[in-house]
């Protein structure tokens, strides 16, 4: 059974904390988180980019298809960009059996939610505690509420959604040595223990740290739903954005930690 050591009390000098664990078969793998500042200075950014843009270009279970050239990260220095001064990064490496090369095999990150967009918000929401819903009765439930959003039956209202954090670019290569492994889930879980962390560092133990996610609902939608996210409020995005080829539907989700 997989093995892990729990995540440092404190980012030490190097900025990183490590969680170590190991598949039943296969290299070492482990997880590494570093500041946005930190981040730049690593020798395999380079490869952590070329990693995350092959992830977003994986599309046979797209219902919604990109460009042929979409890149998610232009440039080494966007992911560190992105996440602002207080935002993180967890990192998954594979270890050869030599011990002696890391290979980047998985990221997940997390930086302030922006409470900057107006979303349609209705009075059902999608998901809930139920993790262990099926994947037809979610689709049925994404289709409910289409169909009652297509008939105007429950009213919908334009407003924020409040939010902590951000969950941003987890990303996997397209790899099936790494995918369908649980390494996504560990990242994400990485990134949120580490929200409690500093929760906790600042002595603020009475409040939920809220964790919202941007999610493209007809590729994502189903695979968070089963995560445990709730749809809290949707967008119809037109042709283009996110360089998709065809309008769809942006969710926001989100899932609340308590400290």
């Amino acid at each position: 059974m997989p093995t892990s050591v729990p995540l440092q009390a404190a980012f030490p000098s190097d900025s990183t904390i490590r969680s170590f664990s190991q598949m039943q078969s296969g290299p070492d793998i482990f997880i590494e988180l570093f500041t946005s500042q930190d981040l730049l200075a690593q020798p395999w950014l380079s490869e952590l980019t070329k990693m995350i843009n092959a992830s977003y270009l994986v599309g046979h279970t797209d219902r919604i298809k990109y460009l042929d050239n979409k890149l998610r990260l232009g440039s080494d220095s966007d992911l560190s960009s992105e996440l602002g001064v207080s935002g993180f990064t967890a990192v998954a490496f594979a270890r050869d059996q030599a011990g002696e090369k890391a290979e980047v095999i998985g990221t997940a990150s997390m930086k302030p939610w922006k409470n900057d967009e107006l979303w349609l918000r209705g009075e059902r929401e999608i998901g809930g505690e139920d993790g262990n819903k099926n994947e037809d009765r979610i689709q049925d439930e994404i289709d409910g509420e289409q169909a009652d959003t297509a008939t105007a039956k429950h009213v919908l209202l334009e407003s924020i959604c409040p939010g902590d954090y951000e969950l941003a670019v987890v990303a996997l290569p397209p790899d099936n040595r790494y995918r369908g492994k649980g390494i996504a889930g560990r990242l994400v879980k990485a990134c949120e223990d580490e929200l409690l962390r500093r929760r906790s560092q600042e002595g603020d133990q009475s409040q939920l740290i809220r964790v919202m996610i941007r999610v493209l609902k007809e590729n994502a939608g189903v695979y968070w739903l089963k995560q445990g996210f709730k749809v809290v409020g949707s967008q119809r995005r037109p042709a283009g954005f996110w360089d998709a080829l065809e309008p769809f539907t942006l969710w926001a989700m989100v899932r609340e930690l308590r400290t």
